[in-house]
């Protein structure tokens, strides 16, 4: 018998979080990370107070999983069977690189809960750092954000915000409902099709190791200096384009120098950046996945012509929900209707490919938001994050931070990229990014 068997509830899974559900394997896990570095004092008790308090309060905390011969189905416990102690782990040492990716990658039990865990300790310069680990069929990372955020309110003394108390989810199906039913059947009809064996086409790559089936993600993050962070400002104002457009932009040009580098000067360049479709259904607050995902490709002459620029402009900024329904109703609707077993092996297929390289970079750029609560007493805070990289595209640059502490970090497969080849990516992007004019 369940131990949530007498007193559960149903939290329904949308079709992105039951793909990462099927493409989890012995070597995938999708958790996803913030780190927030912050000099002053923990207050571990007063923390442990606020995340029991938010595990009361907040159903999807307390979510689990089953997995039946026809579907994924989640569920939650109606009263909590866990508490803070079984979250938060503190360590009075320097975590050093192995100690956060062997925490970051630790698999989660999703049969039960909970799906996410703390992580504190020292950095080198004796700063504190929290790492909050998520799996990420909880929440994408804004609504990651939020639900740090929560617990930081709770322990300024401020309440949980009643939207997170509900145990409403976004369901793509619900599109309908935001777009009309004559956009939503449109576009089913549009783009409903039968999974197809995945298309050998090859774009170019960093990764090394293509044979090799670890999927083991480490990081290595860069604090950005004032005038590194001035500069990415002032050509964003320069050309008028956002930090993920100047980004993107820049990341093309930098892969295309290292591809160079490694005797390619011909293999396009496909880029895939995650977006929230928040705005776009004027949401102002879910906890839920809400994401699409915005496909560039660059062939590599075209990268240098000085109109690509607006090329990745327009496509970032075209992507509303008519694109967006590609990715939908065209990859994400066979999620909910085939059987996991079924989605398994497919996904399994495509993952043991050594050939396909059908994406060479994840792209992601965000700040926090000014508004963002943070504990009384924590100060210099620095925040960066990292998650789930797979074997295509095996490399991952994200920018993130607080106002005058911005953060770029570069995520790779261990086993499957070299330091050299990322060190070499770096030291191209950031040449890109901040070389003077």
């Amino acid at each position: 018998m369940s131990l949530f068997s007498k007193h559960s509830r149903s939290i329904p899974l949308n079709s992105l979080e039951k793909f990462m559900l099927a493409h989890e394997s012995e070597h995938i896990a999708y958790n996803s990370q913030i780190v927030v570095e912050f000099k002053g004092d923990i207050q571990l008790e007063l923390m442990r107070t606020a995340i029991d308090k938010a595990i009361l309060e907040i159903p999807l905390l307390r979510s689990y999983i089953e997995e039946t011969h026809f579907s994924f189905k989640r569920f939650y416990s109606t009263s909590a069977d866990f508490n803070s102690h079984q979250v938060v782990e503190l360590r009075d040492e320097v975590l050093d690189q192995d100690s956060i990716d062997q925490f970051c990658q630790k698999k989660f039990d999703l049969s039960k809960s909970p799906a996410f865990r703390f992580l504190i300790g020292k950095t080198q310069d004796q700063k504190n750092i929290l790492l909050f680990n998520v799996h990420h069929t909880l929440c994408d990372a804004a609504g990651q954000f939020n639900l740090m955020e929560e617990i930081f309110r709770v322990m300024n003394g401020m309440e949980i915000r009643q939207e997170a108390k509900k145990d409403k989810v976004f369901r793509y199906r619900s599109l309908w409902k935001y777009m009309g039913i004559k956009w939503f059947l449109g576009h089913i009809y549009a783009q409903l099709r039968p999974l197809k064996k995945q298309r050998q086409y090859q774009m170019g790559s960093l990764i090394d190791h293509p044979e090799k089936t670890s999927r083991f993600v480490t990081s290595q993050t860069f604090q950005l200096t004032a005038d590194q962070q001035e500069k990415m400002r002032t050509a964003c104002r320069k050309t008028n384009i956002s930090m993920t457009e100047h980004l993107t932009f820049k990341c093309f040009k930098a892969l295309d120098s290292s591809l160079k580098s490694r005797g390619d000067f011909e293999t396009p360049i496909m880029v895939y950046i995650p977006k929230t479709l928040r705005p776009l259904l004027k949401i102002r607050y879910s906890l839920q996945n809400i994401l699409t995902t915005v496909w560039i490709v660059g062939k590599r002459q075209e990268i240098h012509d000085p109109k690509f620029m607006e090329k990745v402009k327009y496509i970032i900024n075209s992507h509303k929900m008519d694109k967006a329904a590609k990715f939908i109703f065209g990859t994400l609707a066979t999620c909910a209707f085939l059987k996991p077993s079924t989605l398994k092996n497919i996904f399994l297929k495509f993952d043991q490919n050594p050939h396909a390289s059908s994406s060479s970079l994840l792209i992601s750029a965000g700040r926090v938001p000014r508004s963002f609560v943070f504990p009384t007493g924590w100060t210099d805070i620095n925040i960066w994050a990292r998650g789930t990289m797979l074997k295509s595209p095996g490399v991952g640059v994200i920018f993130t931070g607080v106002a005058g502490a911005e953060t770029i970090t570069i995520e790779y497969l261990k086993y499957l990229v070299e330091k050299e080849t990322i060190s070499n990516f770096k030291n191209n992007l950031f040449t890109e990014l901040f070389q003077d004019s």
